[in-house]
């Protein structure tokens, strides 16, 4: 089975007349299917889908990672474009994300936010009733999952904690007070190839990819992949957790590893060093044929 995957919207562009903004959108056709990972923002992608000749019509699902506004904000859009659609998601995609100055005191789970700094919501711009009105319907999942033939949606994993991504911006609200948000509705997505090893596709790795690369290994069996796609979190990362990272893809025998999004150019640079001409920048335009 061919595999076509073309990055929508990413932070950076790699195609003159592209948009770019902070976030992550990707295409997947797989012979007649069609699949959107992910919709950025919003701002880029009817400008980007266009340029690229794409097109929702007849799209086979909509699959979120996490309900950031960075990877649902183009929801309502292509909800409407595709003439109404199925939403794969994690049932706590809704929930209310927020962020808030990395300066902060975590007191036994009880977040302190120092006076003066404000914390803005960041989750997904719109309620369940209000795409569910635009014409989409959610198929939820707290699991793995297999979705459709040959296309895995990886969530509600093992973590082991430290390797989780140390993101202390991010916090929810509970009761009179913020917590920690762990992102527990965090989703990876691994497509089978008739002829070659999955491919592995991460929207922001919250989960941490070292726990999602584990999770591939030990509960689905898999043990070489053809590619890594998307963003790794990896931008608070030191050398020695990158160096860790690229111990592990190696494990897997990555033929391609295309990051993106919250990689870090710090990581991002260290991967290329490493991975030579099996790395590349997922910028938007990138096209991935497997």
């Amino acid at each position: 089975m061919k595999t076509l995957i073309t990055v929508l919207a990413e932070n950076s562009v790699g195609k003159s007349g592209l948009l770019g903004e902070h976030g992550f959108s990707a295409f997947i056709e797989r012979n007649d299917e069609k699949y959107l990972f992910d919709t950025s923002p919003g701002i880029s992608l009817p400008h980007n889908i266009k340029l690229l000749d794409k097109s929702l019509k007849g799209l086979n699902k909509i699959i979120i990672s996490h309900g950031h506004y960075d990877h649902t904000g183009g929801l309502k859009w292509a909800v409407r474009e595709a003439g109404g659609a199925e939403i794969v998601a994690h049932p706590d995609m809704f929930c209310r994300h927020s962020a808030c100055s990395p300066k902060i005191e975590i007191r036994h789970q009880k977040i302190e936010i120092p006076k003066g700094e404000a914390v803005r919501y960041v989750g997904c711009p719109y309620t369940q009733a209000e795409l569910e009105a635009s014409g989409a319907h959610f198929n939820f999942f707290d699991h793995t999952e297999k979705i459709a033939p040959g296309l895995w949606f990886i969530t509600g994993i093992e973590r082991r904690p430290e390797y989780i991504p140390n993101d202390s911006r991010l916090v929810l609200p509970y009761q009179d007070h913020f917590v920690p948000d762990m992102i527990n509705d965090d989703a990876s997505l691994l497509l089978e190839c008739e002829d070659a090893s999955p491919i592995l596709m991460l929207g922001c790795a919250h989960s941490g990819i070292l726990n999602i690369l584990a999770h591939v290994r030990e509960k689905m069996g898999i043990r070489k992949l053809r590619a890594v796609i998307g963003g790794t979190h990896l931008m608070f990362s030191d050398s020695q957790d990158i160096s860790l990272v690229i111990e592990r893809l190696e494990e897997f025998s990555v033929e391609r590893v295309g990051v993106s999004h919250c990689t870090g150019l710090k990581a991002a640079v260290e991967l290329a060093k490493h991975f030579g001409e099996r790395f590349v920048m997922a910028s938007a335009g990138s096209v991935f044929e497997l």
